[in-house]
């Protein structure tokens, strides 16, 4: 049943529909890595973050799997940036295939051991939407730390919103913080290839202008459990700001991130639910029916959650709903991991390795290659300026309807 898509009306489908709104994997001399996508552009364009450094590669090829299909996709590289390993990609055709279940998975049930569990469940797209009601709890955090940050740096702001501005879009998409020593000094005046690069900011600052006493600028990101942003936390200076004042900056970001999850305005799951078993790119797991279980869950779906792997190893991981399965008593969810942090993704491969072994259960090998470098753009780069033309990835996941059935995950 294997088929070749080659028809631009189909492949701008395809991106628009996947591509562009599913978790997706690039490979790199024969492993795969997570990609990000970062925009869509003229129906066959993706704008793609990824990993390591180009080998001056002039092809790319990308893959996903949904509803039991594997696509397969030959992009050609348009553009790039070499420092930041932002590339412009132009989609020439996708393998479609069945999936095919490749990783060993340890099974938990009827083993000894330590459960493992699943708590604090939400939807990421929810999570983003219940910003647009904030309560009177919720401003009363955010107008004591706003005084508290106040004290030290008087030209601060704190945005918290379900709608992204200017700033907090370029920051989610280059997945960076905002750091500017002197916008006046554009050789000079960044932070380094951790922050927003320069070229950009000045860029930001054409549509949001400042006063012009400010010289410097910190803006960090609150992020819900070092995942999805929330908002940001902003400073604006007439002297040159530093290292020191980046890392106060960052723990009032962390502290009313903190505060606003503790206070519970964030309707995360009460349930302790099981898992049944779990690998390195996935798990499934069990949720009795319920109203939260209507309303939150289905496949395509994006959601955020505690999981205790054993007394030592417990993080929040983001994972995709891949099926869900309607048992006896409760439903089985089957998850695919995706952009997990690297502390999460270290502490998931050490609980596989003590499990099945070293490397067992591995789609591929490890690499040198590193991890995602932040993407930018090259000043005088023919992609200049397209980050602004990209359209908003969408957090939404369609269904594309194709026939058969889940891939049990």
């Amino acid at each position: 049943m294997d088929r070749t898509v080659k028809e631009t009306e189909a492949l701008t489908k395809i991106l628009q529909t996947l591509f562009a709104r599913l978790p997706v994997s690039v490979e790199i001399k024969g492993r795969s890595y997570p990609a990000k996508i970062v925009g869509l552009k003229d129906g066959v364009y993706l704008l793609a973050s990824l990993p390591g450094k180009s080998d001056g590669e002039k092809t790319r090829i990308l893959f996903l799997t949904h509803n039991n299909h594997f696509f397969h996709g030959v992009f050609t590289v348009v553009q790039r940036n070499e420092g930041n390993g932002l590339e412009l990609l132009r989609i020439q055709a996708v393998k479609v295939s069945e999936a095919k279940r490749a990783q060993g998975r340890v099974d938990l049930e009827g083993g000894g051991g330590e459960p493992i569990v699943l708590t604090n469940i939400i939807n990421q797209l929810h999570l983003r939407r219940s910003l647009g009601f904030i309560d009177k709890i919720v401003e009363g955090i955010l107008q004591k730390h706003s005084k508290k940050m106040k004290e030290t740096y008087p030209d601060s702001l704190i945005y918290f919103s379900d709608r992204m501005d200017n700033r907090l879009r370029i920051m989610y998409n280059f997945e960076q913080s905002i750091f500017v020593t002197n916008r006046l000094e554009r050789s000079s005046g960044g932070a380094g290839q951790n922050f927003v690069p320069i070229e950009e900011y000045l860029k930001l600052l054409a549509l949001n202008k400042i006063e012009s006493r400010f010289v410097s600028e910190i803006s960090v990101l609150i992020r819900y459990k070092n995942y999805t942003p929330l908002g940001y936390v902003q400073v604006l200076s007439d002297r040159p700001m530093d290292t020191e004042d980046y890392n106060k900056i960052t723990l009032f970001a962390a502290a009313i991130s903190r505060d606003v999850i503790s206070s519970g305005f964030f309707q995360e799951s009460k349930e302790r639910c099981m898992a049944e078993d779990i690998s390195r790119s996935g798990l499934g797991f069990f949720h009795p029916q319920s109203i939260f279980f209507s309303r939150s869950f289905a496949v395509g779906e994006i959601l955020l959650f505690d999981l205790q792997l054993n007394q030592e190893l417990r993080g929040t991981y983001r994972a995709v709903i891949r099926n869900i399965t309607n048992t006896d008593k409760m439903f089985r969810i089957g998850l695919q991991f995706f952009n997990l942090n690297s502390k999460e993704e270290e502490m998931l491969n050490q609980f596989v390795d003590s499990r099945l072994g070293p490397g067992e259960g591995s789609q591929a090998p490890e690499s040198d290659v590193q991890g995602s470098g932040p993407p930018s753009e090259e000043g005088g780069g023919a992609a200049e300026g397209s980050s602004s033309e990209m359209e908003t990835v969408s957090e939404e996941v369609p269904d594309m309807g194709f026939e058969g059935e889940e891939e049990s995950v």
